[in-house]
């Protein structure tokens, strides 16, 4: 935002009181609407799949699909809300990890990773389930909650509920001017676009898990010295089930 100021002669507070105007929450949601929009380069972002197409090409498409998701999502990564989301899951006594659907593969890969850690983590693929152990959060915890379209109901009642216990919330999705990223408390957007074999959530979903990865790789790093004795006997426990 500083540099558009500057480039434009407008102050950073104009700037962000324009993106409101326009429904966004803040000036980076405005920015990600507009990357998902505006390709950075003359290809295709998402080049469409076609039947005609030869295995080589199609792979070729896919993979470039990917990588451009990725590229762009990164480009667009907040990184003000990376540091505070860092801050309260590192600082966590208990961190919950939920998502509904397709989501819920987000939410699986990061209890996969973070039970690595020395925090203490809920995660369930029941909607019941999950709203049973965010009722055992509070304000010295934090939840991470994906939906990749932001206005999954079971979603904002997970969303809600957090809101109602004072649980830092931070929020992975496809969507910059969904509800849950206007409730968050640090929201992350993946940019993907559908195309007619491989639907947006789908599409994305490379994406998220990237951002989850990213959560929980600085969380460990910038707890290395309680983080690395537990990822060596993790390690060697796995080890032991290998002939």
């Amino acid at each position: 935002i500083s540099e558009l100021s500057q480039l434009t002669g407008v102050s950073t507070a104009t700037i962000s009181r324009f993106a409101k105007a326009l429904g966004y929450t803040n000036f980076q949601a405005l920015r990600m609407a507009l990357a998902q929009t505006s390709p950075e380069d003359d290809h295709a972002l998402f080049a469409e799949l076609s039947p005609k197409d030869s295995v080589d090409t199609l792979a070729q498409k896919i993979f470039t699909s990917n990588i451009d998701a990725l590229r762009t999502t990164l480009a667009n990564l907040d990184t003000d809300a990376l540091t505070k989301a860092v801050k309260w899951i590192t600082h966590a006594e208990h961190l919950g990890l939920f998502g509904l659907g397709a989501s819920n593969l987000v939410a699986l890969n990061g209890y996969h990773k973070f039970l690595r850690t020395a925090i203490p983590v809920a995660y369930a693929a029941d909607y019941h389930m999950q709203l049973m152990a965010a009722t055992h959060l509070s304000p010295r915890d934090a939840m991470i909650l994906t939906s990749h379209s932001g206005e999954d109901k079971d979603a904002i009642a997970l969303a809600e509920l957090a809101k109602k216990q004072q649980v830092p919330l931070i929020v992975i999705t496809g969507s910059p001017t969904s509800r849950l990223v206007k409730m968050a408390d640090a929201a992350f957007v993946a940019v993907a676009e559908e195309s007619r074999y491989r639907t947006e959530a789908l599409h994305a979903l490379i994406a998220e898990i990237s951002i989850m990865d990213t959560l929980f790789m600085i969380s460990a790093i910038k707890t290395d010295s309680q983080t690395a004795p537990l990822f060596r006997q993790v390690r060697a426990t796995i080890d032991a089930t290998r002939h």
